[in-house]
């Protein structure tokens, strides 16, 4: 196994559960469940929406029903999506720009327009690309390079920075989740985080991985500015802000200093607005339920959007994708208190409270990214 496929593998495990978007067979309305809100004010949903324009295109980069194969989607008009360019199946696209997208092809990070060719070659490191990201103006990127040993527990990453014609160095030996490869239960995979990322502002670089609960924050040059706060991990940025959890709850980290954010929330895989201001997430209760949530970053409003639903992302400011999940049974096989994937996944509007079934499996990403 090489060390971009055993790389690759944690992220096709993690992207796999964070699936979604849009595209919705006509007239298959569904009527929504009945969301409740916690004691905290309901967020101001309409008011942080961003419209989608012809001028101003909403993209996802997805997989459809009954296809492994990564498309371009426009979803600007979402009641009339539709498929720019096919990809094939590649490793998990991420977009560039308003234009051009990214993906591996070997050791290689490559990058194309979005019809998908001509392609060219971004950067190589010598130990391939295991996760990546582009700086907001899509100049650099930012790659983990992972060197894994066979028969040792842990990995070994450098961060490079890549620009056009030139790939540095500028981290070496940072420490990679131990070498496994799948999880066996909800809760495993329920815990699982790799996240890799630039700050909205580009001013930051954040790696996060709660396998051997290792978090590293640097600047774009590379330096090394990560707080002191063990256990980070579930992060994601909403403007200048880092909002992440610990062993105890959600917590969020401004001007350099961490605070309460979310009392007594576990929340997974969290995902920002487009538009920023809110944050979508997912938490289990006590009998393995799924439940969707969105959260005002300004007032701290909580707001349930439905139950049985799992690894929500935005898809635009208005449209968060959400998977279908229901209560196990015995005919299952699996362990009580846990909830199984129905193989349907939903759309739901922010703006009327209702969901609408999707025909996308997968979600790798959108279009503008979070704000």
């Amino acid at each position: 196994m090489t060390p971009r496929t055993a790389g690759w593998l944690r992220v096709l495990v993690v992207t796999a559960l964070i699936a979604g978007a849009c595209g919705s067979p006509a007239g298959n309305r569904i009527a929504p469940t009945t969301p409740t809100s916690s004691t905290n004010p309901t967020p101001t949903i309409a008011a942080q929406q961003t419209p989608c324009t012809p001028a101003n295109r909403c993209l996802a980069l997805v997989t459809l029903r009954g296809s492994g194969s990564w498309v371009v989607r426009d979803v600007t008009d979402i009641r009339h999506a539709s498929t720019v360019s096919g990809l094939g199946s590649v490793g998990p696209p991420r977009f560039v720009s308003a234009t051009e997208l990214s993906y591996v092809d070997g050791n290689s990070l490559v990058k194309a327009p979005l019809a998908g060719s001509p392609r060219s070659p971004f950067a190589s490191p010598h130990w391939g690309v295991s996760y990546f990201d582009w700086s907001p103006d899509g100049t650099t990127a930012a790659i983990l390079s992972t060197r894994v040993t066979d028969g040792q527990p842990n990995t070994t990453m450098e961060l490079h920075l890549a620009t056009s014609g030139n790939d540095r160095t500028v981290v070496s030996s940072i420490p990679g989740p131990p070498n496994v490869y799948g999880c066996e239960s909800q809760y495993c995979a329920d815990g699982w985080d790799f996240h890799f990322s630039y700050s909205p502002d580009g001013r930051f670089i954040t790696w996060a991985q709660n396998v051997a609960f290792v978090f590293r924050m640097w600047t774009a040059a590379g330096a090394d500015v990560t707080p002191r706060i063990p256990y980070l991990y579930m992060s994601t940025w909403s403007g200048a802000d880092l909002y992440f959890r610990d062993l105890k709850d959600v917590k969020v980290v401004r001007n350099g200093v961490a605070s309460s954010f979310l009392p007594g929330v576990e929340w997974i895989r969290p995902k920002a607005s487009p538009s920023g201001g809110q944050i979508v997430y997912e938490t289990r209760d006590a009998s393995g339920v799924a439940r969707t949530f969105i959260v005002d970053t300004r007032t701290h409003g909580v707001h349930q959007l439905a139950q049985f639903r799992a690894e929500p992302v935005y898809l635009t400011s208005r449209y968060i994708w959400y998977r279908g999940e229901r209560a196990c049974t015995a005919a299952d096989e699996c362990l009580p208190g846990t909830s199984v994937a129905t193989g349907k996944a939903y759309i739901y509007d922010l703006a009327d409270s209702t969901e609408t079934e999707s025909i996308i499996t997968n979600v790798a990403d959108v279009w503008p990214h979070a704000g």
